[in-house]
């Protein structure tokens, strides 16, 4: 298969360089507006997301995701969550459901839930991530652009 495809068949479409900066996410909005970014609990340097998720049995938990696009490193405050397994995840300041855009489009199996990075609380100002463990499914949506990778 030539350069200009990937290994499933998948056009690759050549990416500028990104700063670095541009992929540290430093504000976390639920739809209650409560930033969700935490210094108590801290990823490779960088304050974490975190998230209160409800698993499908009822089990309650908190988890805290790396804020640094790319990095699917969790630390899980209370609870557990099994590799592939699904959540629902809310805001562990009001308890509200946070919102979801899609059915992740990676894996089928999980829902895309989104977290603004502005008070707009728009959906083009936002991060967006699988709620099934184990999916790279993430982006930063930037106004007019989305920077993509694959494992908030």
């Amino acid at each position: 298969m030539s350069q200009t495809f990937d290994k499933k068949g998948r056009l690759k479409i050549p990416a500028r360089e990104v700063k670095q900066e541009e992929l540290i996410v430093s504000v976390a909005l639920c739809p209650e507006g409560h930033n969700l970014i935490t210094e108590k609990h801290k990823i490779k340097g960088y304050p974490g997301i975190e998230l209160a998720f409800r698993r499908a049995g009822g089990e309650e938990g908190v988890v805290v995701l790396s804020p640094i696009l790319g990095d699917r490193e969790v630390l899980f405050l209370r609870g557990s969550v099994d590799e592939g397994e699904v959540v629902k995840f809310l805001c562990p300041v009001c308890d509200k459901d946070l919102p979801i855009l899609s059915t992740c489009d990676y894996c089928g199996e999980g829902n895309i839930y989104v977290l603004f990075l502005d008070d707009y609380l728009s959906f083009n100002n936002a991060i967006t991530f699988c709620s099934k463990r184990g999916c790279p499914n993430s982006s930063i949506r930037k106004s007019d652009r989305i920077i993509t990778a694959l494992g908030l």
